[in-house]
């Protein structure tokens, strides 16, 4: 078995990792597969923006952290905008199927009328493609690689441009001094 992504692992490597794994996986090892990639680039995306601070590695990792599950790493990415509101919708849906596989030991399948409609829901990849394959799980892997690739983009371009979160902290004074205010 292969290590996880690291921090420094070029994300195209770990994709095409990724890629070569799901090949032979069924039903209910791509979806978790792709949960489980989908909520370490999720903490790795959100540990990029946050302030460096011992309290931001505190939110992501560890018992009981706030922000240490697939379900909350979507929240929270969406709640500081670095999802997009088709982006959200498609890890709530690969968040949900995860569920029913992950929960369930039998009965799971993409042509469960549930689980089938929530694929269908998914937004089309915006990679193009020459590939005319109309099955589910192709619709389910190329959606999400498509979003795994952007977000991996997003999590670059935050790291090489330090965009990070700004400090909106402030104190109150009884005198400030000119042009002090935050807000003005």
């Amino acid at each position: 078995m292969e290590p996880p992504m690291s921090e420094s692992e070029d994300f195209h490597a770990a994709l095409n990792r990724l890629a070569r794994l799901l090949r032979d996986e069924d039903e209910r090892g791509l979806v978790l597969t792709m949960a489980a990639f989908a909520e370490d680039l999720l903490g790795r995306l959100i540990r990029g923006y946050l302030v460096e601070v011992k309290a931001s590695g505190e939110l992501l990792d560890g018992f009981n952290a706030p922000l240490g599950t697939l379900s909350s790493r979507i929240k929270g990415a969406y709640a500081l905008g670095l999802l997009s509101k088709e982006q959200f919708a498609d890890l709530e849906h690969l968040r949900k199927i995860r569920n029913e596989f992950a929960h369930k030991w039998e009965g799971c399948s993409y042509a469960r009328k549930d689980i089938a409609s929530r694929i269908a829901k998914m937004t089309p990849s915006r990679i193009p493609s020459d590939d005319d394959n109309k099955t589910p799980k192709h619709k389910l892997r190329t959606s999400i690689s498509c979003v795994l690739t952007e977000l991996d983009v997003l999590a670059r371009l935050i790291r090489e441009r330090h965009q990070r979160i700004r400090p909106l902290a402030m104190h109150l004074s009884l005198t400030p001094p000119k042009g002090s205010w935050p807000f003005s």
